[in-house]
C-alpha cells in the first residue's frame, strides 16, 4: 500500500505543474485583453444593444458619447472566432466617431476593417453591423426625446 501514497518529489511535480499552468492562463488573459481592448462590458454605458444572429451567436455592444462622439465602445459575443473579430472590429470602427460617421459602417466595412472573411461567416460582419446601427438607433433616440424634453422646458418657462 505504500504506492498509494505519493513521494514528496511527485508532489512538487504536481504542484510545480499546477503553477506553471496558472501563470501561463493568467499571460494568456493578460495578453489577450491588451490585443483586444473593446472586448468586455461597460458599467456606465450610454446605450446597449444586443441581439442574435442567425447562427445562434449572440452579441452585445456598449457605446458611451461624450460630446457627441463615441470615447467608449465595448462588445461581447459568445461567438465564434469571426463574431469575436467583427466585434472588435465595429468598435475599432466606432470609436472617435459621431453619429453620422457610425452610420456609414456597414458590413463591408467591418469585412473589411477584419481583413476578410471566408463566405460563410459573412453573416458575423452583418451581426456586428446590425447590433452597431441598433446601439446607435438607440442613442439617437434617447437624443430626440432629452431635446424634446429640454424643448418643452423652454416652451413651458415661455
Amino acid at each position: 500500500m505504500d504506492w498509494l501514497i505519493p513521494q514528496s518529489s511527485t508532489l512538487y511535480v504536481i504542484v510545480g505543474a499546477g503553477l506553471v499552468i496558472a501563470f501561463i492562463l493568467s499571460l494568456w488573459i493578460l495578453i489577450f485583453n491588451k490585443i483586444n481592448p473593446t472586448l468586455g462590458t461597460m458599467d456606465e454605458a450610454d446605450v446597449v444593444a444586443i441581439a442574435k444572429g442567425k447562427c445562434g451567436d449572440s452579441m452585445k455592444i456598449s457605446l458611451k458619447f461624450k460630446d457627441d462622439r463615441v470615447i467608449d465602445a465595448k462588445y461581447w459575443t459568445d461567438g465564434c472566432r469571426s463574431s469575436n473579430e467583427c466585434g472588435a472590429a465595429a468598435t475599432r470602427l466606432a470609436l472617435n466617431k459621431t453619429p453620422e460617421e457610425i452610420v456609414d459602417i456597414d458590413y463591408r466595412a467591418i469585412h473589411d476593417e477584419v481583413g476578410g472573411l471566408p463566405e460563410d461567416d459573412w453573416h458575423c460582419a452583418t451581426l456586428a453591423a446590425g447590433v452597431l446601427q441598433e446601439s446607435l438607433r438607440r442613442y439617437m433616440t434617447k437624443q430626440g426625446e432629452s431635446q424634446a424634453l429640454e424643448s418643452s422646458e423652454t416652451v413651458a418657462k415661455t
